[in-house]
């Protein structure tokens, strides 16, 4: 009996110490970790925009990583979810490092469903919440969470319709030549059709006009648009009416109004 207590002692005191040794090695491995995060790019894609995020983590420690999981998810400001990715590793061994890079895709369809025109005209952010977990040592679960942002440029920021340069056409309509003007913050070359469409307090249409246009991401744009209201409408143009905004590209379609005069 004695002999099977001093046993028990001698194997409590071992596993005493086997814990001790493990806890003090895994949190000098903790601090052996070496995280490097690069700048986040910015790429167009043929469904919208791509966000990178290149990462680096060397393992300098005793013990080997796994399961390394990074999450994402990015809400628009008024907390829709606009894209949920993951990235998963399955292990990082002792004495290496691994190269990757996090992935978030932000596609055009899912922008144009939520309030679109607010992004459309104004620069912005997305919230993102990350989400990172492992496994220490196969044994230890990590998970740890943090909130940023990732910007938004609009790729008609600061959208403007000028007053009208009126003059005569023939007897019968006016031709008023209207100044447009705008600034592409987006990462993707804008090229379309912009419409423009003047209502009366009827909403009646009284002129309407249109332009191609062709705006690099980065650039700014001013322009002209000619529209002819009948000689009756021309006065109408220099008062306060509503103006509707339409923009045809190859992969979408927006339109708003907006005040004018």
């Amino acid at each position: 009996m004695k002999i099977a207590l001093k046993v028990l002692r001698l194997v409590t005191i071992l596993l005493l110490i086997i814990i001790v040794f493990f806890v003090i090695t895994a949190v000098y491995s903790v601090t052996q970790l070496g995280l490097n995060v690069g700048e986040v790019q910015m790429l167009p894609s043929g469904e919208g925009i791509n966000f990178s995020l290149p990462f680096s983590i060397s393992n300098n420690g005793f013990y080997e990583l796994a399961d390394l999981n990074v999450t994402t998810r990015v809400k628009s400001l008024d907390e829709i979810l606009l894209d949920r990715s993951e990235t998963l590793i399955p292990s990082i061994p002792k004495g290496t490092t691994v190269n990757s890079t996090h992935k978030i895709t932000l596609d055009l369809e899912t922008i144009m469903s939520i309030d679109y025109v607010p992004l459309l005209l104004n620069d912005s952010v997305f919230e993102v919440e990350l989400f990172a977990a492992l496994n220490f040592a196969r044994a230890i679960p990590i998970q740890v969470s943090t909130k940023t942002t990732i910007p938004w440029g609009a790729p008609l920021s600061q959208f403007s319709v000028g007053r009208p340069s009126i003059s005569t056409f023939n007897s019968t309509h006016g031709e008023a030549t209207i100044p447009v003007s705008f600034a592409n913050h987006a990462v993707l070359d804008l090229t379309g059709k912009l419409k423009l469409d003047f209502l009366s307090f009827s909403r009646e249409v009284i002129a309407f006009g249109g332009t191609t246009i062709n705006v690099p991401s980065g650039a700014s744009y001013i322009g002209e648009i000619h529209v002819y209201p009948t000689q009756q409408d021309v006065s109408k143009l220099t008062g306060e009416i509503d103006v509707r905004v339409i923009f045809e590209t190859p992969m979408f379609v927006v339109e708003w109004e907006e005040s004018y005069g």
